[in-house]
């Protein structure tokens, strides 16, 4: 069966029958005019599969599984939204979903990252913070710190700062929170957020271990 996690930047596939596991850009995906699944879950998933299912619940059906714990909380920082799912004795107690502002999602940080070719593996963490309520401010606060001297890694780090609180405050500012999608492996991003409560990244793959245990 192929399952696919296709979000708007990025489509993570899985055949599990093989186990053969791809990411690929979506505007990837859009040019495949022969991939449909089996079973799919993002926004650019409904008219390529089966089966579609809501991205709220394949992440929480994915965290059910990944999670052994009865109370707990997971968010999904994807490329245009940020998801989150809190449980309590391990049934949904909270379900939330942003979609207002790109300014805390993965989008904004990518297009920083390269138009300033940042490495986020050996980034380091920035004490300072940039109010980015609105992605395109965000980004000309960037802008204006890097063109009065400010070292642009060091801005980027600061803009990634801001990130972190919003989507810290957007939970709920739990003690611990575990953490789904392509910020797992930003590892300045996973440094910055350690900084205001424990977090365990579960990877990318949540949603997809969603589908996979889901009764089709």
């Amino acid at each position: 069966m192929l399952i696919g996690d296709c979000g708007s930047t990025w489509t993570k596939m899985l055949d599990t029958e093989s186990g053969e596991f791809e990411i690929i850009q979506t505007r990837e995906l859009v040019r495949r005019r022969e991939i449909f699944f089996d079973a799919a879950t993002g926004h650019s998933a409904k008219k390529r599969c089966r089966i579609f299912r809501n991205e709220l619940i394949s992440l929480a059906q994915g965290a059910l599984s990944l999670v052994e714990e009865e109370d707990f909380s997971v968010v999904d920082a994807g490329g245009r939204d940020i998801k989150y799912v809190e449980f309590e004795k391990r049934k949904i107690k909270k379900l939330d979903w942003n979609l207002t502002c790109g300014s805390s999602t993965g989008t904004t940080i990518e297009l920083l990252g390269n138009y300033y070719e940042v490495d986020f593996k050996t980034l380091r963490p920035s004490e300072k913070w940039i109010n980015v309520t609105c992605g395109v401010f965000g980004m000309e606060k960037v802008l204006e710190h890097v063109s009065t001297g400010t070292e642009a890694e060091e801005a980027v780090a600061m803009f990634l700062h801001g990130m972190v609180r919003n989507v810290y405050d957007f939970t709920g500012r739990p003690d611990k929170l575990y953490l789904s999608g392509g910020f797992c492996e930003n590892n300045c991003f996973l440094k910055t957020f350690e900084s205001y409560c424990i977090v365990i990244p579960l990877g990318r793959m949540v949603p997809l271990e969603g589908l996979r245990v889901g009764d089709f």
